[in-house]
């Protein structure tokens, strides 16, 4: 998460907008937008507002150049901006005014870091000042545990106000009472976290050294994903941890942040749009192939429908209606629904086993992603009953419903479609998941086509 400050998450709420919830460090990069634009209109440039708006460019694509910091410390930022805020200029005035002698580019571009190191002082002073004297800007924060360092963690945050942070409850599985620290509650946690965080109105969860064991407590985490709460976490041996650019020190005690969940990320509002023109696409390309499918299908099995329909569980554990061109009739209606694996299945046609060999008996889900059931990359769709069945056995399958069901996924291209492991299969889900990006959704899509034509299907 980048930028200066939690003021952070408060601050964040209140910006208007699209800005507010995935701009980071608004404060400051409007800051840095004003210092830019005066020194390029002072300067001797050609272009002063091209220039300006290339140096801005290539300050906002510099990876955690602008993030949200607890610790609000310009001289720990210094290095790396003094590095960028004079690469930058240098490059968009040498490029953009070409005229211009080096010696130009040089000055402009010192003057231009100098001008963003004096933003970062003054913003940082002005939060300072802000966190200080109005307790209302802290970010009201939960902290998972009861523990010494959990303790320490309050007091320290009680005292120094300007890390934004304030701590409003100790929550844990049968909390102790420990020394008091005013104006703190003590909460006992079940599988409650969102209830809480909506009771305390908190915008931060702090996870220190909790009795819950990590099965539960991974499990209750991932019940907030629909929350507005920021997530820390102290890594284990916190002593023993070494400091960098993306740990925050709350006095001696490292904090490391938990990126947010996918589906609150602002390339994640890109899936749906390319789901749809490429489900589209798909299904206006393949039209001919698919038209020729269902002839066959028709008569390979006359007395059958060309489409298989079979209930599943989609986002949030909703059933939606799959589709897939039938390879098999049932002996009973209500058999599929409980019936795992239909390999070597005797009723498996030649054509259902070549179709099935090369998934084109999955193809008419296309229309599943165009109306929005599915999506082409996510957790592989599963029947109610073994939803329900797998749910009672295995910690984190409900959670694979945290976003929408996928055509293909990150377990599917990794072997684990059919009669393969469900806990692996759990497991890369959930990877899957966390560790969301579209470029992996493009990986994804690529190992499938290579799968499908390897003839690879289930």
């Amino acid at each position: 998460m980048d930028g200066d400050t939690a003021v952070a998450v408060r601050d964040r709420s209140r910006w208007p907008g699209i800005l507010g919830r995935y701009l980071p460090d608004p404060w400051q990069r409007l800051a840095d937008c004003l210092i830019v634009l005066t020194v390029c209109a002072v300067a001797d440039l050609t272009y002063p507002l091209l220039t300006a708006v290339g140096i801005l460019l290539i300050l906002t694509v510099v990876p955690r150049l602008y993030r949200f910091r607890l610790g609000i410390s310009v001289l720990d930022e210094l290095p790396r901006l003094l590095v960028v805020g004079t690469i930058a200029p240098y490059v968009a005035s040498s490029v953009l005014n070409p005229e211009l002698s080096s010696f130009h580019d040089v000055v402009f571009s010192l003057v231009t870091a100098g001008g963003l190191v004096f933003s970062r002082v003054i913003v940082a002073a002005l939060l300072r000042a802000r966190r200080r004297r109005n307790p209302a800007v802290l970010s009201r924060t939960l902290i998972l545990g009861c523990c010494s360092v959990a303790r320490q963690l309050c007091r320290d945050l009680k005292n120094t106000p300007t890390f934004g942070l304030l701590p409003v409850a100790l929550i844990d599985r049968d909390p102790e009472p420990g020394p008091d620290i005013p104006g703190l509650s003590l909460e006992p946690l079940e599988d409650n976290l969102p209830e809480l965080i909506r009771k305390y109105s908190a915008t931060t969860v702090i996870i220190a050294f909790s009795r819950c064991p990590d099965d539960h407590l991974l499990t209750v985490l991932r019940s907030c994903v629909r929350e507005e709460a920021e997530l820390y976490l102290v890594p284990r041996l916190p002593e023993y941890h070494a400091m960098d650019n993306a740990t925050e020190m709350i006095g001696a005690i490292p904090l490391r942040h938990v990126p947010r969940a996918a589906h609150r990320s602002l390339t994640w509002f890109l899936k749906r749009p390319f789901d749809l023109l490429v489900s589209g696409l798909a299904l206006w390309a393949l039209s001919p192939l698919l038209l020729v499918l269902a002839v066959l299908v028709k008569l390979d099995t006359r007395t059958a429908p060309v489409l298989f329909r079979q209930e599943r569980i989609g986002l949030d554990g909703k059933p939606f209606e799959l589709l897939k061109f039938r390879t098999l009739t049932p002996a009973d209606p209500g058999e599929s629904d409980s019936r795992w694996n239909i390999a070597g299945d005797a009723r498996l046609t030649p054509l259902g086993a070549a179709m099935r060999r090369f998934s084109l008996d999955e193809l008419p889900q296309l229309y599943n992603v165009f109306r929005g059931d599915m999506t082409l990359v996510g957790p592989r769709p599963e029947r109610p009953y073994f939803v329900h069945k797998f749910g009672q056995e295995l910690p984190g399958y409900h959670a694979r419903h945290r976003v929408p069901v996928g055509l293909t996924g990150w377990a599917a291209i990794n072997g684990f479609r059919g009669d393969t492991s469900i806990r692996d299969r759990v497991l890369y889900d959930n990877y899957y998941i966390e560790n969301w990006s579209p470029w992996l959704d493009v990986k994804v899509l690529l190992l499938t086509v290579r799968a499908v034509v390897g003839g690879n299907g289930g």
